[in-house]
């Protein structure tokens, strides 16, 4: 059966967001955002996306119907990491002050700040919004927030240099990529406790969970690489060589392919999950740096 999801990728150097078509894989569109975007996050319920850039303080919004950039939110700062809760409000990471701020994705204005650990890198949201998950890069440890009542539930102490996160489909644990521990944190989501510590290869900078919660997949950016392990026994079943500082991933729901950024290579590699190989290289703008799954687009 053919996909009915996209691949998007946020290439860093040139300012651009690629959408992939899953069934040909090649690139379909490219949609012009402009300055250095270091994040994006996809509010499924309105179906626009939502870049951030660091440099300017600013939040570009995309219709991905239109495949174009609508309109920008002044947030000042230096906003980084971003999560849509589904429900019209951003949650929104700036790097130097070390906060979240609860945008709301139409008028762009602030609803609440949050004081969190040093340099929040990526957030994620569960799926009903009720959860978002921050890493805090320099203090080694996972912020949650409530998202209902806006107020910090938990500081989790997690390996050096947390980055990446993955929820698993259930929602039941939070995977987290430790780059300079070179580890995995896997938190529980309803004690907030970490439940296993699995090593990884150098650098791990992206990860993702497939949709059966069988397998993690994690980006080696050191040994360009992906790892595929065990979901249940969080042992490594597999390596498979991909392009240079590889750094997003992300899992189509069919579990048969995985998409991964390669930085430094200027590429996506497109990994067939059954037969553990990389089946293509897909040419992108330059500094592919984050990818995520989504609706196919016409």
């Amino acid at each position: 059966m053919a996909s009915t999801e996209s691949i998007f990728v946020l290439s860093q150097d040139d300012g651009i967001l690629s959408v992939i078509d899953t069934r040909a894989d090649e690139i379909a569109a490219k949609i012009t955002i402009g300055g250095k975007p270091a994040a994006f996050a996809i509010d499924r319920t309105s179906g626009k996306a939502f870049a951030t850039l660091p440099d300017k303080g600013e939040i570009v919004v995309i219709d991905l119907a239109q495949r174009s950039a609508v309109s920008t939110l002044k947030v000042g700062g230096q906003p980084f990491g971003i999560a849509s809760d589904g429900a019209g409000r951003l949650f929104v990471g700036d790097w130097s002050a070390n906060r979240i701020s609860v945008v709301d994705e139409n008028s762009g204005g602030v609803e609440k700040t949050l004081s969190v650990g040093r340099s929040p890198a990526h957030l994620v949201a569960a799926r009903d919004g009720s959860r978002v998950y921050v890493a805090d890069r320099e203090s080694n440890t996972v912020a949650v927030i409530d998202g209902r009542s806006l107020k910090i539930l938990s500081e989790v102490p997690v390996g050096r240099a947390p980055f990446a996160l993955a929820l698993t489909p259930d929602q039941t644990q939070l995977v987290v990529a430790n780059v300079q521990a070179a580890t995995l944190s896997i938190i529980d989501t309803a004690t907030m406790k970490v439940v296993a510590s699995p090593a990884t290869g150098p650098m791990p900078y992206g990860v993702a969970v497939t949709q059966d919660n069988s397998e993690i997949l994690v980006s080696n950016q050191h040994g360009g690489t992906v790892s595929i392990l065990d979901a249940q026994t969080r042992l490594p079943r597999a390596e498979i060589k991909v392009g240079r500082y590889p750094e997003g991933v992300a899992v189509l729901r069919d579990g048969r392919k995985a998409y991964v950024a390669n930085w430094f290579s200027g590429s996506v590699s497109v990994i067939d999950l059954k037969a553990d190989a990389e089946i293509k290289k897909i040419k992108c703008p330059e500094g592919p740096r984050m990818v995520l799954v989504g609706a196919a687009q016409r």
